[in-house]
């Protein structure tokens, strides 16, 4: 997971906080790359 927060000094309200989760991303890339190289080893047999 990934944090990032803005603080703005002269207007605290306007404060911004961004969390990004990357562990449903990781799990497609995985499966992706996973899925490519099992098609290449078919097509090479």
């Amino acid at each position: 997971m990934i944090k990032y927060r803005r603080q703005n000094a002269l207007e605290p309200e306007k404060d911004a906080e961004i969390t990004v989760n990357v562990i449903p991303f990781l799990f497609f890339l995985v499966g992706f790359l996973g899925v490519r190289a099992m098609i290449r080893t078919v097509r090479s047999h």
